[in-house]
C-alpha cells in the first residue's frame, strides 16, 4: 500500500512537469480542434458515471436500488424498530431522487423562458 499524501505529492509532480511541457511546446494550439460534440461525449459520461453511482453499481453493494433489498446492511440498526419499514425508505429515496432530478431538469429550461427579468438573472439560476 502507498499512502496517500505519498501518492498524492507523486500526482502533483507528475502533472505539474507535463503542465510545463505542455506550455514549452504550446500545445494550446489544439484546443480548436476539441468541438461541441467532444464536449458534450464527455458530459454524457459524467452523467452516466453518476447515474450509475446513484442507482446502484453492480459490483458494490451501494446505491438507491439497495434500499429496496431487506438484508441490505443500512437496515441492520433499525431491525428492532416497529416502525421502520425499509420498503418506506427506499421509496422516499426514489421520490427524492426523482424530485431532485426534474426540479435540476426544470431550472436547466429557465435559461430559454420569460419568468426573470434578465438573460443574465435566467443563466445565473438555470446554471445553479
Amino acid at each position: 500500500d502507498v499512502p496517500f499524501l505519498t501518492l498524492s505529492a507523486w500526482v502533483g509532480l507528475w502533472v505539474a512537469a507535463l503542465n510545463v511541457v505542455a506550455a514549452f511546446a504550446n500545445l494550446n494550439r489544439f484546443i480548436l480542434y476539441a468541438t461541441r460534440f467532444t464536449d458534450e461525449i464527455f458530459a454524457l459520461l459524467i452523467s452516466v458515471i453518476f447515474i450509475v453511482n446513484a442507482l446502484g453499481n453492480p459490483f458494490s453493494p451501494v446505491g438507491l436500488y439497495y434500499y429496496f433489498d431487506k438484508d441490505h446492511k443500512s437496515h441492520d440498526k433499525n431491525e428492532n424498530d416497529e416502525g421502520y419499514s425499509y420498503i418506506s425508505t427506499g421509496l422516499l429515496s426514489l421520490i427524492l431522487a426523482l424530485g431532485t432530478t426534474s426540479l435540476a431538469m426544470m431550472l436547466k429550461t429557465m435559461k430559454f423562458s420569460r419568468f426573470f427579468c434578465s438573460d443574465f438573472t435566467r443563466s445565473i439560476i438555470s446554471d445553479f
